[in-house]
C-alpha cells in the first residue's frame, strides 16, 4: 500500500475512533493557504524532490500489475483496432482540424493558442461557472482527497463568465505541454511557481500577479462559500489580460498537438468490451460516473456519489464524447507538511480509451516533462480519438481495483 492510500485509511480510522467517544468536527479545506506568494526557492531543489519520490515509483511499477482485466490485455489485444491517420481528406489534402476537438477549422483557428483554466472541484463551490464550453479536462487528485480540473478553451473569447478559479499544483502544468496553453489559476503550490518560473509558462495568476481587472469576487460564492472559492473572470477579461502580458495568441512552428482525431465524417467504435457505464473511486472522497447516452452517442458525467455535474450558468450537464483513463503513481510527498502529492508525468503507463459505449486498452508515453504525451493502443498503433470533447482522468494505479464498466446506480 502506497503512502496515499496509508494516509486515506490513518485518517479514517481516527475519525471512526474519535466519533464513537463523542467528538465532533469541522472539516477544513486542506489548500486555502496555497495562495501564497510565489517563494524564492530555485528549480534545483524541486528537481532533487520529484527525482526521488518518481524514481521510486518508476522501480515499483516495472513489477507491479497496473490493469486488473488481465484478459483484455493477453486474449483481447488490441484486435479490429486497425486505421489510419484521417489528417488528409480524400483529395490528399492536409485536412485543417481544432487541436482540441477535431472539428474541421481554418488555419488561423488551428493557429490559435488555447487557455487552461484551473477549476475548483471541491463540492461545496459546485457548480462551475462556464463549465461546458470547455473542449477537453484533465483531472487529478490533490491534498486530501479533492480534485482539481483544468479545463482547455480554444474558444475562450465566448465564455461568458468561467470560475471558480483555483491554485495550481505542478503536475497540471506538464499536461498543459500537451496544448502549448496560456494557463490561468489563483495562486499554487511552491513546487507549481518554481515550474512555472524555470519554464516560463505563459499565465494570468488571479493571485499574485498584477492583471489589471482581469479577475474579481462573485459576491453570492463569496458569503456562501468563501473567499478562496469566489474569484471569477470572463472571456473578455481573459483576451485582455492575454492582451496586457503581451503573450503569443498562435502556436509556433514546432508545436505537435499530443491529440489526434478521425475526420468529422468518422463515428469510430473500437472493437472493444463494453463500457455503458463506467464507476470509479478516484480518491478517498471522490467517486466518478461516466454514463453512455445512445442517443447523443456521448457520456454524462457525475460525482461525489451521483450527482451530475452541470454549467451553473445553464444547468446543462457535462457531456464528452472520448473518456481518457490513464493510470500513474501518485503518492503523498515525503515530510510535505501540507499533504501534498507527487503524480508521475513521464516515462510510460497504461489506461483506457472509451468512447460510443466501448472501452479499449492503451498505453501513454512521455520521453519527458516538456513533450506532449504519445496516445497509443497495445499494439502500437496510434491512438485517434472521435471528434468532440475529451475528459481526461489521471488517477493512481490503484484505482484500476474500482473500475466497473456496466455498474448499476443502488
Amino acid at each position: 500500500m502506497n503512502h496515499f492510500k496509508k494516509t486515506a485509511a490513518f485518517l479514517l480510522s481516527a475519525l471512526i475512533c474519535a466519533s464513537a467517544a463523542g467528538c465532533s468536527f469541522k472539516v477544513i479545506e486542506p489548500e486555502t493557504e496555497k495562495e501564497t506568494t510565489a517563494p524564492e526557492t530555485e528549480y534545483i531543489a524541486e528537481t532533487e524532490t520529484e527525482t526521488e519520490v518518481e524514481t521510486e515509483a518508476e522501480t515499483e511499477l516495472e513489477t507491479a500489475s497496473l490493469l486488473p482485466h488481465e484478459a483484455e490485455l493477453v486474449e483481447n489485444p488490441v484486435t479490429g483496432s486497425a486505421h489510419t491517420d484521417d489528417s488528409s481528406d480524400e483529395t490528399g489534402e492536409t485536412r485543417i482540424y481544432n487541436y482540441l476537438n477535431g472539428a474541421a477549422a481554418t488555419a488561423e483557428e488551428q493557429a490559435r493558442r488555447p487557455v487552461a483554466i484551473m477549476m475548483n472541484n471541491i463540492k461545496n463551490c459546485l457548480p462551475q461557472n462556464g463549465l461546458t464550453s470547455g473542449d477537453i479536462f484533465y483531472e487529478c487528485a490533490a491534498e486530501g482527497g479533492i480534485t482539481r480540473i483544468m479545463m482547455l478553451v480554444s474558444d475562450y473569447e465566448k465564455l461568458s463568465e468561467v470560475g471558480s478559479i483555483r491554485s495550481s499544483r505542478d503536475y497540471f502544468i506538464d499536461f498543459i505541454e500537451n496544448h502549448n496553453a496560456i494557463y490561468i489559476h489563483a495562486g499554487g503550490s511552491e513546487m507549481a511557481y518554481d515550474k512555472i518560473d524555470w519554464r516560463g509558462t505563459d499565465n494570468l495568476d488571479g493571485v499574485n500577479m498584477y492583471v489589471p481587472d482581469m479577475f474579481y469576487r462573485d459576491n453570492d460564492r463569496l458569503y456562501s462559500m468563501g473567499l478562496e472559492h469566489s474569484l471569477m473572470t470572463t472571456g473578455e477579461k481573459i483576451a485582455e489580460g492575454i492582451a496586457f502580458k503581451n503573450y503569443a495568441t498562435e502556436h509556433d512552428d514546432s508545436f505537435a498537438p499530443a491529440f489526434k482525431f478521425y475526420d468529422e465524417t468518422v463515428d469510430h467504435q473500437p472493437e472493444g468490451s463494453i463500457a455503458t457505464h463506467v464507476h470509479m473511486e478516484s480518491t478517498s472522497i471522490q467517486t466518478v460516473d461516466f454514463v453512455y447516452n445512445e442517443e447523443t452517442g456521448e457520456y454524462l458525467r457525475y460525482q461525489y456519489n451521483g450527482m451530475p455535474q452541470v454549467d451553473g450558468l445553464t444547468d446543462e450537464q457535462l457531456s464528452v464524447k472520448n473518456v481518457l483513463i490513464l493510470f500513474t503513481d501518485i503518492s503523498l510527498i515525503p515530510g510535505d507538511a501540507a499533504g501534498r502529492l507527487s503524480v508521475k508525468t513521464e516515462g510510460s503507463g497504461q489506461g483506457y480509451y472509451i468512447t460510443n459505449g466501448r472501452r479499449k486498452v492503451i498505453t501513454w508515453s512521455r520521453a519527458g516533462k516538456t513533450d506532449p504525451v504519445k496516445l497509443r493502443y497495445k499494439d502500437g498503433e496510434e491512438l485517434l480519438l472521435n471528434c468532440g470533447k475529451t475528459f481526461v482522468c489521471v488517477v493512481d494505479t490503484s484505482v484500476a481495483d474500482t473500475l466497473v464498466f456496466d455498474y448499476s446506480w443502488n
